[in-house]
């Protein structure tokens, strides 16, 4: 079990570099990922086909959580996530699910299977995730109501967000 998600990995993140090989370099540096940085903005589409972007919340803290379908860990942290999301609200937290290089009908399937109620973002060529550094998932990044990084890779959420 443990070789087949150290494989799945790899294929994952081989896919990344591959479809980042056409990409644009003279776009600039990539974006400074560190706990009080500005996080870096980016569109979206919903399972609805609606865009959703980071820049759009601001004012608002918001949860990133970075995941796949095929990850176990991914969906162990589900039941951690929605309580998280239940109690952010009156809080006016945030919470973006972002699946990386995943099919639509995939991801689909799969937030109505775990009955997902936070947004589920498509991140389809992986370009989110890459901007963000994301080696390994669920990967949880907590930006707050300016556009900074609070968290990064978040151990203990649930004392970050106590300080929100």
């Amino acid at each position: 079990m443990h070789v087949r998600f150290l494989f799945l990995l790899f294929l994952s993140c081989l896919l990344t570099v591959a479809c980042s090989l056409g990409e644009d370099v003279s776009k600039g540096p990539p974006a400074v990922i560190a706990v009080d940085a500005p996080a870096p903005d980016f569109r979206l589409q919903d399972l609805n086909g609606r865009e959703v972007s980071l820049g759009g919340l601001r004012g608002r803290p918001v949860l990133i959580v970075f995941g796949t379908t095929w990850c176990p860990y991914c969906r162990e942290e589900i039941p951690r996530i929605k309580e998280i999301y239940a109690k952010g609200r009156g809080k006016n937290l945030e919470v973006l699910n972002v699946y990386i290089n995943e099919a639509d009908r995939k991801v689909a399937d799969f937030a109505a299977r775990y009955a997902l109620p936070y947004p589920v973002l498509l991140d389809r060529d992986g370009k989110v995730a890459e901007r963000y550094q994301v080696r390994g998932v669920p990967m949880l990044v907590l930006v707050n109501g300016q556009g900074n990084i609070t968290c990064y890779q978040c151990r203990d959420l649930e004392a970050v967000l106590k300080g929100l």
